[in-house]
């Protein structure tokens, strides 16, 4: 009883694990209370301060789009990327030193990298130093230039928090802005180019489509160079630090690696059970070392040389007047006379020579001296009318 109580504790136990791991996996971490301040701007969130929008609005559009799950570090030319989209990541997880010095090294080679964030404080972007500073007051954007940034842009519409952006670099150019500073603005760094937006609701779930905002979000991949569009997913939480060519990595974002953990946790327990006994020990199977024709033989050439032809005999008739009674539906105890006549009506049998038959058997059972070729023509009736009565 113990042992059951155990395994089944046990089973309980994996049971909930199993639940944990999947409510872990499916039921979304990131339910803080978000605001236009404080928000999740990943891709792949459907909120209202989310970028599916942005993101689901170039893919319609023709632009070949995907996400960036790994560091900077680990971008190879296989990955074939020529704009990097940075959307407002996370203070907590910001790329560090190794991967802002091959992210200088991505840019000058020819790429586009576009900074959409309130807050851009880098100093170590090649040659160029960008900063924002708050807006002191609210003041209606426009285009300062007709660029292919402000192409067919006639009014945008940014929130309250829309910060304000100054580049020293040799080549800048505002796009938007006002008398206090630039809303949009791009530099120049070697072959490469970084724009900067600073209000991330311009190109949000909620703000995308207000004004002429969607125009503007489209606007900012006028001018970009071959290669696919990649929003840094991996700042905000998603993806591992692992090559992209791996198992784990293609399995990411995914249920499989939790499939596969439930389905090792099942295992274990079907080894564990399997390997304990839940009750008493059943002894082994004994096979029989002769087979039934040399049994028989065996017992007839011991009562041939015990003369126990009585024995044999009493083996025999009892067990053929038991099935006679049986099949005749009469009583063990009947006298023969009776039951050879009942037996003679249904198999159609000679009820006088049954009933002598009978009678000689019994005798012979009893002890009767008999030879060798009467119990053998005795026997060889029995299983004759055997045959014939059908049993």
């Amino acid at each position: 009883m113990k042992r059951n109580t155990s395994a089944i504790l046990l089973t309980l136990g994996i049971f909930l694990v199993l639940v944990v791991l999947n409510f872990v996996f499916f039921v979304d971490t990131r339910t803080v209370q978000e605001n236009e301040q404080a928000a999740d701007r990943s891709s792949y969130r459907t909120t209202p301060y989310g970028m599916h929008a942005f993101y689901t609005l170039l893919e319609e559009s023709g632009y070949e789009v995907t996400r960036l799950e790994k560091p900077y570090t680990e971008i190879t030319d296989r990955d074939h990327i020529g704009t990097l989209v940075l959307i407002s990541l996370p203070d907590s997880n910001n790329p560090d030193e190794e991967e802002f010095k091959r992210l200088n090294e991505w840019i000058e080679s020819g790429k586009l990298l576009i900074i959409i964030d309130r807050e851009i404080h880098l100093d170590n972007l090649g040659d160029a130093s960008l900063n924002t500073t708050p807006a002191t007051n609210k003041v209606a954007a426009h285009a300062l230039q007709p660029t292919l940034y402000t192409r067919n842009v006639e009014r945008i519409k940014p929130s309250d928090y829309a910060t304000r952006v100054q580049i020293e670099s040799r080549a800048v150019t505002y796009h938007i802005g006002d008398d206090q500073g630039a809303l949009l603005a791009d530099a120049k760094l070697k072959q490469g180019r970084v724009v900067t937006l600073t209000d991330p609701f311009i190109v949000a779930n909620n703000g995308i489509k207000q004004a002429d905002n969607v125009v503007l979000a489209l606007n900012l991949f006028a001018d970009r160079p071959e290669g696919k569009i990649a929003f840094d997913e991996f700042h905000h939480g998603y993806g591992t630090r692992v090559t992209s060519g791996s198992m784990l990595a293609y399995f990411h974002g995914t249920p499989i690696p939790w499939m596969l953990a439930q389905a090792a946790l099942i295992v274990a327990l079907a080894v564990y059970t399997y390997g304990r006994r839940f009750a008493r020990p059943v002894p082994l199977k004994r096979e029989r070392r002769t087979t039934n024709l040399e049994f028989v033989s065996s017992m007839a050439n011991i009562s041939r040389l015990a003369r126990a032809s009585d024995l044999a005999m009493k083996c025999i008739y009892w067990e053929f007047r038991k099935r006679l009674c049986r099949a005749s539906s009469l009583p063990a105890k009947i006298e023969n006379s009776k039951l050879a006549e009942a037996a003679a009506r249904r198999a159609k049998l000679d009820a006088s020579e049954l009933a002598r038959l009978l009678e000689r058997c019994e005798a012979v059972a009893r002890g009767d001296e008999t030879t060798d070729a009467e119990l053998l023509k005795l026997v060889t009736r029995i299983r004759e009318i055997e045959s014939q009565v059908g049993f």
